[in-house]
């Protein structure tokens, strides 16, 4: 004699779906609301980042707008993030060479 599914605790394979199907929506909603979330925060810091003064925006060889934080705190990014090619401002001269002489360094 064999037990049934009632009596031994287990799910049928519908049951089981069913809540895995429950759990996806719900981890689903989650991420949603966390992302919501960061892109408010983001937008945000950028407000009160372009409000102070505190952004640089350069325009790459490559075609990419870079938006970057300019803060005691962190290193200025000398390199463009999509072609890996040296930022230059708008005299042509490399922006390593400004953050250098920013911070003290000779100039060449």
């Amino acid at each position: 004699m064999t037990r049934s599914r009632k009596l031994s605790g287990k799910m049928t394979t519908k049951q089981l779906q069913k809540q895995v199907e429950e759990l996806q929506g719900i981890v689903s909603e989650m991420i949603n609301a966390m992302s919501g979330d960061l892109t408010r925060i983001n937008m945000v810091l950028f407000g009160i980042l372009k409000q102070n003064d505190w952004l640089v925006e350069y325009d790459c060889s490559c075609g990419q707008h870079l938006v970057l934080p300019k803060l005691d705190s962190l290193p200025m990014e000398t390199h463009c993030p999509a072609c890996g090619k040296e930022i230059e401002d708008e005299n042509q001269s490399k922006l390593s060479d400004v953050v250098a002489w920013d911070n003290g360094g000779e100039e060449e």
